[in-house]
């Protein structure tokens, strides 16, 4: 085998996981030889295109096993295994999660190299993306002014004077976006 490239995961058993697969083969090598891993069978083949064959596999591999079982992690398909570049694959998820995960894939197959890269860089939680522009206006004021602060005095008559518009009205705008916010929170949880 030259690669296994996985592009989904097709369902979740108990002896594994059924992905759909990409499988580059070396010259004179067949697909048969797959199972000869250990922890790979071919179910199903759904299409061929010279060297690449396009499958559904069962993989019985513990690693992969355990990235997909594991709360609080993703990973993100495609992913795979070259001969030559060995295993490279994307995840995201919880910090602290995704750390144990890389401290169990060194105790079980000691990688060359982890990349780890934040996706808060440059990135947005995307709770702005579910507010009015006025809503985010409006939050923002009162995170600049400390009204979420425990120990603040800002009231929502001091926020509304500086804005210009009724406390009420900005009472409004407050507690809808604290609303869709919260719909976020429980989302992530």
């Amino acid at each position: 085998m030259e690669s296994i490239e996985v592009l989904g995961h097709l369902e979740i058993r108990e002896d594994g996981v059924v992905q759909l697969a990409e499988i580059r083969l070396k010259e004179g090598k067949s697909l048969e030889e797959i199972s000869d891993l250990g922890w790979a069978e071919v179910l199903e083949k759904h299409e061929e295109d010279g060297d690449v064959i396009v499958v559904s596999m069962l993989c019985t591999h513990p690693f992969a096993k355990t990235a997909i079982e594991l709360s609080n992690i993703h990973v993100q398909p495609p992913y795979g295994i070259d001969s030559e570049r060995g295993m490279e694959m994307r995840m995201s998820g919880l910090s602290d999660s995704i750390r144990r995960f890389v401290s169990l894939l060194r105790m079980l197959m000691p990688p060359d190299k982890i990349s780890v890269h934040s996706i808060r860089e440059g990135t947005t939680s995307g709770w702005a993306d579910e507010l009015t522009d006025r809503q985010r206006e409006v939050v923002s004021l009162a995170i600049k002014r400390g009204y979420y602060d425990p120990n603040s005095n800002v009231k929502l008559k001091d926020l509304a004077d500086e804005l210009g518009m009724a406390r009420s009205t900005l009472g409004e705008h407050i507690k809808r976006a604290e609303y869709e916010i919260m719909k976020k929170v429980r989302d992530d949880l």
